[in-house]
């Protein structure tokens, strides 16, 4: 009796055992179905150029995109047009700017391997006197995803950056105020009296001592891309940002000339 007890039992913890090692591999090839899709889906597209500058008039006032659909199924995308406002530390936020831009096509079914060209031309006020940022979004329209997981969409959308600047606008960038920061950072607040946009990425830094103006160092625009995750200062703003410390340098006696080069 007590062998058949016995018996039982063992068989019990072995069905459990068994339902425990079923379970753990259905999660596992859940698991990485989920991984797969979407990291798959991360790639579905390419658009080029991803920024790019328009003239408020004339020929230069339209660009064309190419949306590239490197995967096998189709893609469904549409364009949304929104203009960018930045506050003092760099955060964006956005409008809908439907009637400054004129995108055709405005949605667009790319097979798999394929391209597709879309036109866009600004169509706002022609008369702006200082550059407008926008964005201009390829968004992957939602698709139902097959095989057990119905009602999750693979969404990859791209956001371009969009400048239309006045002809012969130019942005004119000065470092105001440099304080020491937070573990072993410096504050710096940079003002854009110009009219136009600049990017940070595409400037030059020259660093000065006051005090011993012989002792200076000139920071490249690949170095000044890697200091800040930081990039537009759009006219007649300032823009708060932190920097890692320059060697040698202290921020109570440095002074910083920025070169634009857009």
């Amino acid at each position: 009796m007590n062998k058949s007890k016995s018996y039982q039992r063992t068989r019990l913890e072995s069905m459990a055992h068994h339902k425990i090692n079923i379970n753990k591999a259905i999660l596992f090839v859940a698991t990485v179905v989920f991984f797969c899709v979407f990291s798959s889906g991360s790639y579905a597209q390419r658009v080029t150029p991803m920024v790019f500058e328009l003239d408020p008039i004339g020929s230069g006032s339209s660009k064309s995109l190419r949306i590239e659909n490197t995967k096998e199924q189709s893609l469904t995308v549409e364009f949304v047009a929104t203009k960018i406002s930045l506050d003092e530390f760099g955060n964006e936020s956005r409008t809908p700017a439907d009637n400054d831009f004129l995108i055709y096509p405005p949605q667009a079914l790319i097979p798999g391997g394929k391209t597709q060209i879309v036109k866009v031309r600004y169509i706002g006020d022609p008369t702006i006197l200082e550059s407008n940022a926008y964005r201009v979004s390829v968004n992957q329209l939602p698709v139902q995803v097959e095989r057990g997981f119905q009602g999750v969409g693979v969404v990859v959308n791209f956001n371009t950056l969009v400048n239309v600047s006045p002809i012969d606008s130019t942005a004119q960038l000065s470092v105001i105020d440099i304080a020491k920061g937070a573990d072993d950072q410096w504050d710096i607040l940079i003002e854009n009296k110009g009219n136009r946009f600049s990017r940070l990425s595409k400037t030059v830094w020259q660093v000065t001592s006051t005090v011993d103006t012989s002792n200076t160092k000139l920071i490249k625009k690949s170095e000044v891309a890697d200091m800040t995750d930081k990039n537009l200062v759009i006219p007649n703003s300032t823009l708060r940002l932190s920097i890692p410390s320059i060697e040698g340098f202290e921020p109570s006696t440095t002074k910083i000339s920025i070169s634009t080069d857009i």
